[in-house]
C-alpha cells in the first residue's frame, strides 16, 4: 500500500466512527427509560410524559429517574418529617438546570408540601436534596 491509500483508508475509517456515533445518539434518545420504584421495589417502564411526580422520603427520591417532554411538569412531594431542598446538580453550586428548583438556588418544601415546576431545557439533569445530597435522582427532558 502506498501512502495515499493509507491516508484514504484512515479517513474512511474515521468517518465511519463519526457517523456511527451520531446514529447511536439518535437511537438512544428515543429509547424507553426504566426506573425502579423504591416503595414497591418493582421496575417501571415509562416513556416521555407531560407530567411526573417525584416523592421525597426518608430513604431518598422515588422514582430514581423520570422522563418528561419539554414543557412538561414535575411535582415534587415531601413525604418526610423535615424540610427538604430540591436542587439541581452539582452539589453545592446547583447550576446544571435550575428549572428543577423553579429557577431558584433550591426549592424548599416543608413536610407534606408539594410544588410543581415546568421544564423546557432538554437533556439529562441530576437532582438532589441540598440538605441530604445522597438523596438524588435523574430527570430527562426530551
Amino acid at each position: 500500500m502506498n501512502f495515499k491509500n493509507i491516508v484514504l483508508a484512515s479517513a474512511v475509517i474515521a468517518s465511519s466512527f463519526v457517523l456511527s456515533a451520531c446514529f447511536g445518539k439518535t437511537t438512544t434518545t428515543n429509547m424507553t427509560t426504566q426506573t425502579e420504584n423504591s416503595t414497591t421495589g418493582q421496575a417501571q417502564t415509562g416513556t416521555s410524559q407531560d407530567a411526573q411526580t417525584v416523592t421525597i422520603t426518608d430513604s431518598g427520591m422515588s422514582p430514581s429517574t423520570v422522563t418528561v417532554k419539554s414543557g412538561g411538569k414535575i411535582t415534587w412531594t415531601n413525604n418526610t418529617s423535615k424540610n427538604v431542598k430540591v436542587a439541581s446538580d452539582q452539589h453545592p453550586t446547583h447550576t446544571q438546570n435550575q428549572e428543577v428548583s423553579n429557577g431558584q438556588f433550591v426549592l424548599e418544601l416543608a413536610p407534606g408540601e408539594s410544588a410543581t415546576v415546568t421544564l423546557t431545557k432538554t437533556g439529562t439533569w441530576g437532582v438532589h436534596d441540598h440538605l441530604n445530597p445522597s438523596a438524588k435522582m435523574k430527570v430527562i427532558v426530551e
